[in-house]
């Protein structure tokens, strides 16, 4: 087992099989005859925050869509490559989508509570895999909760609607649902883009521990955010991977003109 220094010090361009949670090799995408992601290959570590940057339009959603196959849900979506989890290519014809969804959670920009309770919001992914007996949902919820850093605002309103939830607790409730099915990735769509810098500040904190029981990549228009959180940073231009590495090495001395030229706003 890998020590927390090597596991901070990890070459994402010579990652271990058993220190990546994802590999994605050769990956294009278009929807319709529009290219989106040109032959993209790179390797995301396990337990470790991974940031994907980059302007509007260069595919950084469309890349993390493709980790749970929700590109699926386009039409006219086309993709070659391979994208593998768990020594499984999920773009496999074979491949159980629902399953899949269930072991890589998705967090979007915009909180998406159900109409309903705190507790069936939470509880709503565990019953349709058909756990249904009350000390069990009332365990995982509990446990999901705490997880997510909201029980302790939320213990006594169990069964309120969700929507009287703040935006900031509408975010983490959202997070604690994905969190209920105990996926190994966790994948964060501008999680943060709608809240206040002190609702952003929690989630981020919330993050850093998070990170310890799933691996986390998360889309941020934010490079300030990217620099504070993630452990390593991937910058996309166009649909293609320009570079990846060590987010300290990325933000300090990056190796292409075109990642200097961004992260010092000379374009995007």
């Amino acid at each position: 087992m890998l020590t927390l220094f090597e596991r901070e010090h990890l070459d994402v361009n010579n990652l271990a099989e058993a220190d990546t949670a994802i590999r994605v090799e050769q990956l294009s995408l278009r929807f319709g005859s529009k290219p989106v992601l040109e032959n993209i290959s790179m390797s995301i570590p396990k337990h470790q925050i991974t940031a994907l940057i980059g302007q509007s339009g260069c595919g950084k959603s469309t890349l993390i869509s493709s980790f749970n196959r929700l590109n699926d849900l386009h039409q006219h979506c086309h993709y070659s490559g391979k994208v593998i989890i768990n020594g499984r290519d999920i773009n496999s014809r074979k491949e159980n989508v629902a399953q899949l969804r269930t072991q890589v959670g998705m967090v979007f920009q915009r909180p998406n509570p159900f109409p309903m309770s705190i507790f069936d919001n939470v509880s709503y992914g565990l019953r349709l895999q058909g756990i249904n007996t009350r000390r069990q949902l009332d365990e995982a919820v509990e446990q999901a909760l705490h997880d997510a850093a909201l029980w302790n605002e939320v213990k006594d309103r169990l069964f309120e609607p969700a929507n009287v939830l703040s935006g900031g607790q509408q975010q983490r409730l959202v997070i604690a649902r994905a969190l209920a099915l105990q996926p190994e990735i966790l994948l964060l769509d501008e999680p943060t883009s709608a809240l206040d810098p002190l609702t952003t500040l929690f989630i981020e904190e919330l993050m850093a521990g998070l990170k310890k029981r799933c691996s986390i990549v998360i889309v941020t228009h934010n490079m300030q955010q990217a620099a504070r959180v993630s452990d390593y940073t991937a910058f996309l231009h166009q649909g293609r991977l320009i570079e990846y590495s060590d987010s300290d090495t990325l933000f300090t001395t990056p190796r292409k003109k075109q990642t200097e030229d961004y992260i010092t706003g000379r374009y995007g």
